[in-house]
């Protein structure tokens, strides 16, 4: 029996209505040749597939025609099927059953998608950009190369802003009020990049208005907030989901897949650090009413990268926050969380404007290696408008850190990314709303983020002593 039989499809995702064949029952064997075991380079010509060719892992075969192909693969300098419609309604897929591919949830998204196009909906969901501040041409960049999403309206109080949402998008619809964008009724998806504290009300807001939401990090400040905010959605079959992006981070995605693999053993131990030494802005990423305060503003991205990557409970949580130079602030100067995991794991993220001497991006222990993550020293060189030499210093947090695993013999090897998705999250916000694909990043899981988060400023205001999360 073809492994296409007997699939075992990722949450979320169906075969549709056109039933597989693998194409080895459908060619003679004459005229078929299986590739040796590969990287092979799969081309889309889905018009509803939004996260472009994909490398799988797999033994192709050569031989399936790729006139009117829904996905093909070069051979030589020519293009072979890889899945493709026959002429009795089935769909073709044209790889051995022992590739590595039928594991591989993207290929199987992929696939299903394929099995499902004829009979979808092609039209593009409309999104809405609350608020175009400093993420605001990464989500319109994005959604403008997504299939299956719109840039459809950008609202901002600021006649700049919108301004520059129109550099990329010249036809957006803009709005200066949030009510002008909630009651724009050809708007499906809000995407709110308002200050944290005003997230809960917005996203209700949306909710409540029919809409599906994402909001940017933190989802609230607050987990009574986030539970309203997921159980609105869920009375209202709607999405409520976190743009938790660095979940994608190179660096990030470099160390799950060495501890998922089991490079380093268990992993018990784990160091984060983000800072420097310096004056904090004194927007409102500085105002703790605003922010939640300086574990949450950095928190919300590093707390959710050690959530995915140590399973189990957390069961306690001990902070600490120090308050020493920058007094024209409110946020902490410097501050410090443990998470404290099941089993005796535990998990550090420590934030810093006070830190003249940096600590390594990541310090990840194992029963049987290490993993480290240390900070690049950085620069772009250009000339200036005499022709001088002109240097900017990125920040440490500008540029991905290096990325080494350790043996316990004492070898080191720098781990090298693949190439980075084209915009993952906005990609599985697509599949989700037409297809109901599960996303990698859940709305429960950014409430977990805030529950630890929240858990972390009561152990701070209690001196340090142990909190359980909510």
């Amino acid at each position: 029996m073809s492994r296409v039989d007997h699939l075992s499809w990722p949450e979320g995702v169906g075969t549709g209505a056109v039933p597989l064949v693998a194409a080895t029952d459908l060619l003679p064997a004459a005229t078929t040749r299986t590739l040796p075991r590969h990287e092979v380079r799969v081309r889309t010509r889905l018009t509803t597939w939004p996260r472009g060719d994909l490398i799988i892992d797999a033994c192709p075969i050569v031989g399936l025609a790729a006139d009117g192909a829904l996905a093909t693969f070069a051979y030589g300098l020519k293009e072979h099927a890889l899945i493709a419609p026959v002429k009795d309604g089935r769909l073709a897929v044209a790889i051995s059953d022992d590739s590595q591919a039928w594991d591989d949830g993207h290929f199987l998204q992929l696939v299903a998608v394929a099995s499902s196009e004829s009979s979808v909906d092609r039209s593009d969901f409309k999104v809405g950009l609350l608020g175009y501040g400093a993420i605001g041409a990464e989500h319109a960049r994005a959604i403008l190369s997504t299939a299956g999403l719109a840039l459809a309206a950008v609202c901002d109080p600021k006649p700049e802003r919108i301004a520059a949402a129109r550099e990329i998008a010249p036809d957006v619809r803009a709005h200066h009020t949030a009510d002008e964008l909630l009651n724009d009724p050809s708007v499906d998806i809000v995407i709110i990049s308002t200050p944290p504290d005003s997230h809960a009300h917005w996203a209700l807001r949306t909710l409540e208005q029919g809409r599906h939401v994402i909001v940017e990090k933190p989802m609230a400040l607050t987990t009574r907030e986030c539970d309203d905010i997921l159980t609105t959605a869920a009375d209202r079959n709607l999405l409520a989901a976190v743009y938790q992006n660095r979940r994608f981070d190179p660096d990030f995605r470099l160390i799950a897949e060495s501890v998922r693999a089991g490079q380093i053993g268990e992993a018990f131990h784990l160091e984060a650090f983000v800072g420097g030494y310096g004056h904090p802005c004194n927007y409102w990423h500085s105002d703790a009413q605003v922010s939640g305060g300086a574990l949450f503003d950095w928190g919300s991205h590093v707390i959710d990268q050690v959530l995915a990557l140590f399973d189990g409970e957390v069961e306690g949580v001990t902070a600490l926050n120090h308050k020493r130079v920058w007094h024209d602030t409110t946020n902490a100067d410097h501050a410090r969380m443990t998470l404290h995991f099941d089993g005796g794991r535990e998990a550090t993220f420590i934030y810093s404007d006070l830190a003249a001497a940096l600590k390594p991006r990541w310090y990840v222990l194992g029963t049987h290696g290490a993993i480290t993550g240390d900070w690049r020293q950085e620069s772009v060189i250009t000339r200036s408008a005499i022709g001088t030499l002109d240097e900017d210093i990125l920040a440490a947090a500008d540029s991905p850190p290096i990325i080494r695993r350790h043996s316990p013999d004492g070898d080191v090897t720098t781990l090298v990314a693949r190439p980075a998705e084209p915009h993952p999250f906005h990609a599985d916000m697509a599949l989700r709303l037409r297809y109901g694909f599960a996303p990698r990043v859940r709305g429960i899981e950014s409430r977990r983020v805030v529950a630890m988060l929240e858990a972390a400023e009561e152990s701070a205001r209690l001196g340090g002593l142990p909190v359980k999360p909510a």
